[in-house]
């Protein structure tokens, strides 16, 4: 019985061990879940310092230590806001259960090497080891796990009674058996060691890794196509918030799901065919390449051998196109923290293991063994998988109403793809032993579906047919960027096709011309726009001369104010916004909507009809904060004739402006028609930024607000119920901070910035979507933007991402003007200036404990990055100072962790173009919920009653 489990062990054992290897990572991956947390000062090493330890002392110091705890989350109610904990000791405790499995991964691992050595034979007559051996080395693997449970159990008791406050076990009914259990696995590890240099394992071990490193560099620089599109692929989903947002919506639309898929199987099928034909390129002709048939070269193999390792590559590198958004999505469902089965093991783990599992299925060919019988795949079974696969796809997309919406539904979207994959490989793997698949010629309907997906980008870079495709669905973005990946996947593996059959690199070639072309040629290419109209005439108001008339537009009314809350300074408000996306800009418009509902819901009597911005002297924003208020602006323009019918922005009704489709335009022209105007120095088009601009013009005036309008008539007319917009922006040739306002600015105000309107010569002239999106110039993603040859502008974020910096300047001013007003009446002096701060992401839990080291290389870089970082803080901390010095009020108001109601879902604020209806609920909630800094604002115009949430 010993003899025969060894032999079979010895025929599986490579297959085996890479099951159990993957094992070992997956498990091991959720052993390791907030390891940080119970790496203190007692112990350094994580719980091996508590396994090896026997003193009670020690014991109850590390048990207080993770008591502590450092991890914290935010639970709201409808009743109630309270923080949870999560300490060392629940990490603790789910690393013990998680352990158990571990144990078992480990046993196996170390019974087959043992089994597989006793096996070998030092000679022909000698083994390297007598069956007694491994019979005992066997029995020391088994002793050593019984003793890793015991630990387990007494630890889970030690920590059960911590918790309760109940005497704990000793130390040394842990520690004993954690050392004895070390010892034995310490011993025998040495002996598999000591056994396997003396067969030589070592020098084999060397070779096979060297070799394996030498082919992995030869096909990733081989196939080097495909694997950049798929590392780009992975980069989006893995690390971009704004991907992962927009996967967390792709299921509210059914034929936006439906396209996704369709489109990543596309790109699966390219991934694996085309290595075949760059491959054999010098043998295919250029009809094969897009009629097929085609195949791997096989002219240094015997006749009718096919090369395995090439084969099973590109059937993996398939697998992966379809693996990677499956994880993808999971990875986006642990960002939300949404539930799904396996939630504990890290999506990249999963990632991992997947593609492990799958290349252990095809080198030891287990399709083969599964569906074949003779040597022949017996249809039925091949059909029935098939079926077995599909049958769950076709239910889940069939589920009508709210369910297949919501999105805990992505698990099943992930599923989809799982299933794709795993059909993708068994398909590939049997398809000459089918006759129903046999005679089916891929290469052309690959080929063709790749030429249709270019075609469709094609049509795409022209606007109103993207603009029909997504006017009523913003969800289409992913499928279309896919098709973009098929398209340029299939034209750059034709040039590295062609490029081989002719000798002469077509990707160098081009690489270089559109490097010479773009270095060489000067063109008009994402110059700023500038409306020109005939006569125009800017006139623009000093700021000093605009703050006097503001100041005494409003005598009256502050007269009125302090005759009617005595004690109370009319406040004037300095509102600046950070960047950060359209995150930003729903966020500004939300927070300032909300005031004005709720200033004008207290003076409902008719005694003060006035909102909030009414009393709001000026903006100033960078990036997408600039974008939220000039949006308020517009609104404001439209109703300045009577204000109070300025309800836009109010917080039941602004949402609706932000579910359209503000990305794909840009994402389409920085891969299609920019690509193409830059690298042949021309400028036939309207560039991306443009593109941007006009999809807000088009889209706000659908709710009655003007974008259109240029900055100097939007303020001309002595307009005061428009708060002034200080649109910040940064000019990388000089270095400078640029500002787009409609008043003229003292260079001794603002020293060392570009005042962009006073740049403009007339008869030129900013629009007001211009103009913010000269702050909204998210590098790369978005165009630097030239202005008189002279300039060159990109986000506002660059430098100070807070606007904060601006507001100071404007209030500097704002307080030399009315000191000298209060000389001529002293009414003026009953004025509070107020700064309003928005910042929009979420202030992160700082972990405490021991930071890692800075590697050495990246301190100079990570400190450049972190500078506009300080000097953000810098600025906003510099207006809290001075508001403490010359009694000002400061108020900052960011959003905080929000669980979206009937859910289970903590929505992250992406950092982007395109938003969910989960994110902007989540901001919604904030605002409504965190009662405390709209009081203390509410408290300026008088004695207001408390707001209840």
């Amino acid at each position: 019985m010993f003899r025969r489990l060894q032999n079979w062990v010895n025929r599986h054992f490579s297959s085996i061990f890479s099951l159990l290897l993957m094992a070992l990572l997956v498990i091991g991956s959720m052993t390791l879940k907030d390891n940080y947390l119970i790496v203190t000062k007692y112990t350094p090493s994580g719980i091996i310092n508590w396994e090896i330890n026997i003193s009670n002392a020690r014991r109850d110091s590390i048990l207080k230590e993770w008591q502590a705890g450092f991890k914290k989350n935010q639970i709201y109610t409808r009743e109630t806001t309270y923080p949870e904990t999560v300490t060392g000791i629940e990490t603790a405790v789910f690393r013990n259960n998680a352990d158990y499995s571990f144990i078992g991964v480990y046993v196996g691992i170390l019974l087959i090497l043992i089994f597989r050595i006793g096996s070998q034979k030092a000679n022909r007559r000698r083994r390297v080891i007598s069956q007694r051996s491994v019979a005992v080395l066997g029995a020391l693997v088994i002793l050593a796990a019984l003793l890793d449970v015991f630990e387990n159990i007494m630890t889970n008791r030690a920590l059960l009674h911590f918790k309760l406050k109940l005497p704990l076990p000793d130390a040394w009914l842990i520690g004993l058996p954690a050392c004895v259990k070390y010892v034995l696995l310490a011993f025998i590890v040495c002996k598999l060691l000591y056994e396997g240099f003396k067969l030589g394992k070592p020098r084999f071990w060397l070779e096979y890794t060297t070799a394996w490193i030498g082919r992995l560099l030869t096909y990733s620089w081989r196939f080097r196509i495909v694997l950049i599109m798929l590392l780009t692929f992975f980069l989006g989903l893995f690390v971009s918030a704004q991907i992962q947002d927009m996967l967390l919506s792709i299921n509210t639309s059914r034929w936006a799901s439906f396209y996704f898929l369709l489109a990543i199987t596309l790109l699966a099928l390219m991934c694996w065919h085309l290595p075949k034909v760059i491959d054999n390129s010098i043998k295919v002709s250029y009809k094969r390449f897009f009629m097929g048939p085609v195949d791997f070269d096989t002219s240094r193999l015997p006749a009718g051998s096919r090369p395995s390792l090439k084969v099973d590559t590109a059937r993996l590198f398939g697998a992966a196109a379809f693996l990677i958004p499956a994880t993808g999505i999971l990875q986006t469902m642990n960002a939300y923290q949404i539930d799904y089965m396996l939630k504990g093991v890290p999506p990249l783990v999963l990632l991992l293991a997947s593609l492990i599992f799958y290349k252990i299925v095809l080198r030891y060919k287990w399709l083969d063994k599964l569906f074949k019988s003779e040597g022949k795949v017996v249809p039925w079974r091949f059909w029935a998988s098939m079926v077995a696969l599909i049958l769950p796809m076709i239910i889940w997309g069939s589920i009508d109403g709210k369910r297949n919406r919501e999105p805990h539904f992505l698990a099943f979207l992930s599923l989809d793809l799982f299933f794709l994959s795993a059909m993708f490989v068994i398909t590939t793997a049997l398809r000459t032993g089918i006759p129903g698949i046999r005679k089916w010629h891929a290469a052309p309907w690959i080929t063709f579906g790749g030429t249709i997906a270019m075609l469709f980008f094609i049509l795409c870079n022209f606007t109103p047919f993207l603009n029909e495709l997504t006017s009523n669905n913003r969800y289409y973005t992913m499928p279309v960027v896919l098709c973009a990946a098929a398209g340029y996947l299939l034209f750059f593996s034709f040039l590295l096709f062609a490029g081989k059959k002719t000798g002469f690199s077509l990707i160098t070639f081009l690489l270089m011309f559109t490097l010479y072309r773009s270095i060489s040629t000067i063109t008009t290419y994402h110059e700023a726009y500038i409306q020109k109209q005939k006569n125009y005439h800017k006139s623009l108001d000093s700021l000093d001369r605009y703050t006097e008339n503001w100041l005494k537009s409003r005598k009256q009314e502050i007269k009125a104010f302090v005759a009617r809350n005595p004690g109370t300074p009319y406040p004037v408000f300095f509102v600046n916004a950070y960047g950060g996306g359209l995150r930003a800009t729903v966020w500004t418009t939300m927070v300032v909507g909300t005031l004005d509902s709720l200033v004008k819901e207290r003076y409902r009597d008719g005694i003060n009809s006035h909102d909030f911005q009414h009393y709001v002297f000026s903006y100033s924003g960078a990036s997408g904060g600039t974008i939220g208020l000039s949006l308020l602006c517009s609104a404001r323009y439209q109703h300045r004739h009577n204000p109070v019918n300025d309800t836009v922005f109010y917080p039941v009704n602004s949402l609706a402006i932000y579910r359209n489709d503000y990305l794909t335009s840009n994402i389409v022209a920085l891969l299609g028609r920019d690509m193409l105007a830059s690298s042949l120095g021309i400028a036939p088009w309207a560039d991306r930024a443009r593109l941007m601009e006009e999809d807000w013009e088009r889209h706000t005036q659908a709710h009655h607000l003007d974008m259109k309008v240029t900055l100097g008539r939007m303020w001309k007319g002595h307009n005061y119920e428009v708060p002034l917009l200080f649109a910040n922006t940064f000019d990388v040739d000089s270095g400078k901070k640029g500002i787009s306002a409609p008043v003229l600015l003292d260079s001794l105000d603002f020293p060392s910035t570009i005042q962009l309107e006073q740049e403009i010569e007339d008869p030129g002239d900013l629009r007001l979507s211009t103009a913010a999106f000269l702050s909204a110039r998210f590098p790369y993603v978005s165009p630097t933007a030239k202005l008189n040859g002279k300039h060159h502008f990109t986000d506002g974020g660059t430098w100070d991402n807070s606007g904060a910096e601006t507001s100071l300047g404007v209030l500097t001013v704002f307080e030399r003007v009315r000191a000298k007003l209060i000389k001529e009446d002293t009414l003026f002096s009953h004025i509070q200036p107020q700064f309003l701060s928005l910042p929009n992401s979420v202030r992160q839990t700082e972990d405490a404990g021991k930071p890692g080291n800075l590697f050495e290389p990246l301190a100079p870089p990570v400190g450049i990055l972190n500078s506009r970082i300080g000097y953000m803080k810098k600025s906003e901390d510099w207006n809290y100072s001075i508001s403490r010095i010359k009694h000002y009020g400061f108020y900052l108001f960011r959003p905080t962790a929000e669980r979206v109601p009937n859910t289970h879902i903590w929505p992250v604020l992406p950092l982007g173009w395109q938003i969910s209806d989960y994110a902007m609920t989540r901001m919604r909630l904030s605002v409504l919920r965190d009662s405390v800094t709209i009081n203390k604002v509410m408290e300026r115009f008088g004695n207001a009653e408390k707001i209840k949430r």
